[in-house]
Parts: structure tokens; C-alpha cells; sequence
């Protein structure tokens, strides 16, 4: 799969922001934060994103995993700590699963997947209003319905302002036309249950906001019980949409987590 694109600055163990459905600003600030600046940090922009040509057919979780991972290592990347956020958890994930040589860690943030009865007695509430909105062409409709169920209500579209301008606002939404027409049926399509999550060796640091839709945290749990090697932290004061609203508090737990497993893998290369 093509049409995929990055930046990238610095240099230190490689950190891999890949953003999540809906637009691909989402990692934007996060990119360029002073808490990352001892790491090599790649930002990608996966197909059908960003300007990116969309994949000529709807494209799987598992292809959009296939594509990330070929695009590190064309990038010379042999080990990386994948940042996930929602749908690019799930991406992380099967990653992990598919490439474990290439993930030394995952950071998820708000995991799409996997669902729960609280999670699907409310996502139903915007997942299916979305897509509607977006067949019948009102893809504005649809972007509204999407981030007010995500973010816990109108309020986004003030925190997209903020942080991306009225252009950049206008640009996400554009972008979401992709994701609703193939990305989140991709999502809904995506299997992984605990006998997958028994396979992910990569340490894994499960992170939640304390003010995000309680399906989120339902997931979270999920997660943390399925996963052999994971730990959980809240960012208090925060919802979904906190990559883009708090993004030095989410770029310092990052940190710390790269610098906690750092060490005990290098000693491990060592004594290989």
C-alpha cells in the first residue's frame, strides 16, 4: 500500500507517532515537544490522509500495519516505540503482533478496540449517525456527530481551533471523508482478543484520560488484564482529544516510559 509520508527530527532511540482515524493532525504538537527532544521522533501520515492518495481499495488495519512498517524500514528504523491513539492502537497492535523484531514498546492512548458492552451501547449513539451522515455526502455532518460522541461533546471544535486554526480545522475535516468511508468499517472489521494479546511481547503502556467517555476506560481495563506486559496511567483534567489539547503531559509519560524500558533492553542486547 502506498501514500504514505513522515517527518522526522533528532536522534536516540526512535519514537513513532502514527495518528489516529479522522485526520492526521491529531500528533501535530505532540511532534515537536521539548519531552521528546533526546529521541529520534518520526511522524507518519498514513495513506489517504494528509494529501495522501487513498489506497485504491478499502484497506485493512492489517495493510494500514504492513504499510507503517515498511515505511520505518525504509527509513533505516530496526527497533521503535509505536504511539497509538484510538484507531492507530489498533495498528500498533497487530503490528506487534505481525513485526514484534520492529516494536520495542507500545503507548496507547485510548484504544479503539477491543469493545465492550458499554462501549457498544454507546458508541452506537455516533458511531452509526456518522456514517450515515457521511453516505448521504454531509461529511461535516458526519465529523460533528464523530467528535462530539469521542470528546465528549461540542467542545472539540474549540480545542481544533486552538491548536490547528480555522484552515487547519477545514483540513480535518476534509480529511474525515476517508476515514468514514474506509477506515472505520476497518475498525469495526478488526478482530483481536485475549489469545492475540498473549502473543504481544512488546512492554505496553495503556494510557487514558480522566475525563474521556467511560468506554474508554472499560477498554483500558480490557487491555491491561489481556496483555502479558502492561501498565496503566490516567492523565487526569483529559479526554480523547488530548494529543492535540495536552500534548507536553502526554509527551512527558511517553518519555519516561522509552527511558524505563531503554535501559533493561539494552542489557538485554548486551548480554546476547
Amino acid at each position: 500500500m502506498r501514500g504514505i509520508d513522515d517527518e522526522e527530527r533528532g536522534e536516540g532511540p526512535v519514537v513513532c507517532l502514527a495518528h489516529a482515524g479522522v485526520h492526521s493532525a491529531w500528533f501535530g504538537p505532540l511532534f515537536g515537544d521539548s519531552a521528546l527532544d533526546r529521541f529520534r521522533v518520526i511522524r507518519l501520515i498514513r495513506p489517504g490522509y494528509g494529501g495522501n492518495p487513498p489506497p485504491a481499495e478499502r484497506a485493512s488495519l492489517g495493510a494500514h500495519a504492513r504499510a507503517c512498517g515498511e515505511r520505518l524500514r525504509q527509513r533505516g528504523v530496526g527497533r521503535a516505540y509505536w504511539v497509538g491513539h484510538s484507531s492507530s492502537c489498533c495498528i500498533g497492535l497487530q503490528l506487534a503482533l505481525d513485526q514484534p523484531d520492529l516494536i520495542a514498546g507500545l503507548v496507547l492512548f485510548e484504544t479503539a478496540k477491543p469493545s465492550g458492552p458499554i462501549r457498544e451501547a454507546n458508541a452506537g449513539l455516533y458511531v452509526a449517525p456518522s456514517m450515515v451522515a457521511a453516505r448521504t455526502g454531509d461529511v461535516a455532518r458526519a465529523f460533528d456527530i464523530f467528535l462530539q460522541g469521542v470528546g465528549g461533546g461540542e467542545h472539540y471544535r474549540s480545542a481544533l481551533l486552538e491548536r490547528l486554526g480555522p484552515a487547519g480545522l477545514a483540513a480535518a475535516e476534509g480529511e474525515s471523508a476517508y476515514f468514514f468511508a474506509d477506515e472505520l468499517p476497518a475498525i469495526g472489521a478488526w478482530q483481536f482478543g485475549p489469545d492475540d494479546a498473549a502473543r504481544v511481547t512488546a512492554p505496553t503502556l495503556l494510557v487514558g484520560g480522566g475525563d474521556s467517555p467511560p468506554w474508554f476506560g472499560e477498554n483500558q481495563r480490557q487491555l491491561a488484564e489481556w496483555l502479558p506486559d502492561a501498565r496503566t496511567v490516567t492523565l487526569d483534567g483529559c479526554d480523547h482529544l488530548a494529543p492535540l489539547t495536552h500534548p507536553s503531559e502526554l509527551a512527558t509519560v511517553i518519555a519516561d516510559f522509552v527511558d524505563h524500558c531503554t535501559p533493561a533492553q539494552n542489557a538485554v542486547a548486551v548480554s546476547d
